[in-house]
C-alpha cells in the first residue's frame, strides 16, 4: 500500500515558507519535498484538481520514512496503525501541533491531504476543523481510512481508496 500525505497551502504575502516546514518535518524524522512532481503518478491528475479548486500555491509532500526523491508515507500510516494498536502516541501528532504553531499567522490556508491513488474523477473526503479535530479523526480506528463491517464474514476492512483533505482553521 503506498500512502502519500501531504500540505496544500497559500501563505500571507507570499511567503515562503518551504524551510521552516522542512525543520518542523525532520525534527519528527520526516522528509519533505516540495512540488507535484515528487508525487506518485497515481496521485498527480487529482492534486492537480485538488490544488485548482482549493486554491494551494504550494503542495509539499511528507516522507516517512525520509528516503529518495517520491513523496511516500507509509512511515506515518504505520504510526497511526500503532496507535489504534498498542497506544503509541504518533510523532505526526506533535508535527501537526507544531505546524499549527508556524502557519497560525503565516498561511491564508493550509489544508492537509491523504491518499493511496487519486484521479480526475475521484470523489474526495472533505473535513475541516483545528488541528486537535484532525487529531480526533486520526484516532478514530482506521485513521484516515473508512472502515468497513464486511456482513459476510463479520470481519473489518479499511478502505484507502477515497482521498481525504482536512482544511485547518488556523483563526
Amino acid at each position: 500500500m503506498s500512502t502519500t500525505i501531504g500540505l496544500g497551502y497559500t501563505a500571507e504575502n507570499n511567503a515562503d515558507l518551504f524551510s521552516e516546514i522542512e525543520f518542523v518535518a525532520h525534527k519528527f524524522g520526516y522528509g519533505l519535498l516540495r512540488g507535484i512532481e515528487y508525487a506518485e503518478s497515481d496521485v498527480q491528475a487529482g492534486l492537480k484538481i485538488a490544488q485548482k479548486n482549493e486554491g494551494w500555491e504550494n503542495l509539499l509532500f511528507l516522507q516517512s520514512p525520509h528516503d529518495g526523491n517520491v513523496a511516500l508515507s507509509f512511515g506515518i500510516h504505520e504510526e497511526l496503525t500503532a496507535y489504534e494498536l498498542t497506544g503509541e502516541r504518533p510523532r505526526f501528532f506533535e508535527f501537526l501541533n507544531q505546524l499549527e504553531i508556524l502557519c497560525v499567522e503565516k498561511c491564508k490556508k493550509l489544508s492537509i491531504f491523504f491518499a493511496s491513488e487519486w484521479s480526475e474523477q475521484d470523489r474526495i473526503r472533505y473535513s475541516y476543523g483545528k488541528v486537535n479535530d484532525l487529531i480526533s479523526l486520526l484516532s478514530m480506528p482506521g485513521h484516515w481510512c473508512l472502515r468497513y463491517l464486511i456482513p459476510e464474514t463479520g470481519r473489518l476492512q479499511d478502505s484507502d481508496e477515497v482521498p481525504l483533505i482536512f482544511d485547518l482553521k488556523l483563526k
